[in-house]
């Protein structure tokens, strides 16, 4: 199989003057094309776009059970001398719920 030409891959090197391969390559993937200089703004403009993109579903994934054991022992052992300051949204607190911080018992 390695004499298989990808031959939109061949036209970009030659006509858009990038040498990349890879950059090339995933350009051509998002359905841009290499030899428009359009294109290729916005195919970075895309890229930066979606370095800013957050994906809720995988927030939810990512605490292991040590990680919230962890954030559990720093919670309950708060020096209560101190003050500390808690930024939230208001978008983050469900209408009608208090806000209530009592860290004396373990959430379930």
């Amino acid at each position: 199989m390695e004499n298989v030409i990808d031959f939109a891959l061949e036209r970009a090197k030659r006509k858009s003057g990038i040498k990349d391969t890879v950059l090339l390559k995933n350009i051509i993937n998002e359905g841009y094309d290499p030899c428009d200089d359009i294109d290729i703004a916005n195919y970075f403009e895309w890229q930066k776009f979606q370095d800013i993109i957050i994906d809720d579903k995988d927030i939810s994934h990512n605490w292991t059970d040590e990680a919230i054991q962890r954030l559990w022992n720093d919670i309950t052992n708060i020096d209560t001398s101190k003050t500390y300051t808690v930024e939230y949204s208001v978008d983050d607190l469900i209408a009608g719920d208090d806000f209530n911080l009592d860290f004396s018992t373990k959430p379930e």
